[in-house]
């Protein structure tokens, strides 16, 4: 296939040369051909995989949602650059070609052992298509840059903070997740290129023009000057010498620590002697009884109640119930009455 241009990896209408097998003798090095595409099939199948996908859908839907009101901004060129990126990623469809490419290798792979291999211009379609990804990452990663710079300009001019800030984090994440993919590719580059020479080539159908050769190696996407700056002025950590206890210090602290046994001491006889005491003659009758209601409210009111309040620890609502029932019993059984009332002081005070 004649193909002028340097850049023809970049080329939209990229023709595949059709897929033809040849018989050759060894077959031990697809083998590996076939465990670094499948890896990196896997990879593609990851959540990181979804995320991108999500991220640039977003990317594509933020952009048609401003683009009348920042149709003259820079950086918002630049965001229309980077979709138009990722819908070409999107149109390039590598897996399907890996996974097309994957089929046609033998099942079963042996240096002694013989099989129908692809042909060269098969492969070298295939690594074509890896540069393709490849760069295309690199273009996405260029306009995020160029976005982000200009976007964070207007961030701090606090214009449209909300849409702006959205529309930073997607293109960060997409950013990251770029480089993560594009890594990945010039990996998986790297490690095929050096098979090209195995597989058959057909003379007749060659892919490559004469003049055009294929990269030998791709290096992984580098980090921004910005971020290389940052990280060369972060100071190293210094680990701080692990301070060494002697038994001698272990045993002073134990020392300072021991402040002796927290014992429980009785109440003072003074005390116990001021406390008052109640008497169960003093609710003989009915009238006594009526008398230590009057008396006992009236101490309860007080705030805080006197010491010569006998109900004081009685709560509220008991002290209610007691005066209501006791005053209910004693129309019917006045003797009944003044005895659940008496059994019900005695209970709570002594």
């Amino acid at each position: 296939m004649e193909m002028d241009n340097p850049y023809f990896w970049n080329e939209f209408e990229l023709k595949q040369p059709p897929l033809v097998t040849l018989q050759v003798e060894d077959t031990g090095f697809a083998k590996n051909v076939f465990v670094v595409i499948n890896r990196f099939l896997q990879q593609l199948s990851e959540p990181e995989a979804k995320d991108f996908e999500e991220t640039a859908a977003l990317i594509g839907r933020l952009m048609a949602r401003r683009k009348n009101s920042f149709r003259n901004m820079p950086g918002f060129r630049a965001v229309c650059k980077l979709n138009s990126a990722l819908c070409r990623l999107l149109r390039l469809d590598l897996a399907r070609d890996l996974v097309q490419f994957r089929g046609a290798l033998p099942d079963v792979c042996d240096e002694d052992l013989g099989g129908a291999m692809p042909t060269r211009s098969s492969f070298e379609y295939i690594l074509v298509r890896l540069l393709g990804f490849y760069h295309l990452h690199e273009r996405i990663r260029e306009c995020c840059l160029t976005a982000a710079s200009y976007f964070t300009q207007l961030l701090r001019n606090n214009f449209f903070m909300d849409f702006i800030t959205l529309l930073i984090a997607a293109i960060a994440k997409i950013n990251k997740l770029s480089s993560l993919q594009a890594s990945k590719s010039a990996s998986l580059y790297n490690k095929l290129r050096p098979q090209v020479a195995s597989f058959p080539l057909v003379a007749k159908h060659k892919f490559l023009a004469e003049g055009q050769e294929l990269p030998a190696k791709l290096e992984p996407l580098k980090s921004s000057p910005n971020q290389t700056k940052a990280d060369s002025n972060t100071p190293d950590l210094v680990l701080k010498p692990k301070k060494v206890v002697t038994k001698m210090e272990i045993a002073k602290l134990e020392a300072k620590s021991d402040v002796g046994t927290v014992i429980a001491r009785k109440e003072a006889p003074s005390e116990v002697l001021s406390k008052p005491k109640f008497n169960e003659e003093v609710l003989a009758t009915v009238a006594d009884a009526q008398r230590f209601i009057v008396r006992e409210s009236k101490a309860r009111k007080q705030n805080p109640p006197p010491d010569s309040c006998l109900t004081k620890s009685i709560p509220k609502h008991e002290w209610l119930a007691a005066k209501t029932l006791f005053q209910r019993k004693m129309s019917k059984d006045p003797a009944k009455a003044l005895n659940i009332f008496r059994k019900f002081i005695v209970s709570k005070i002594k």
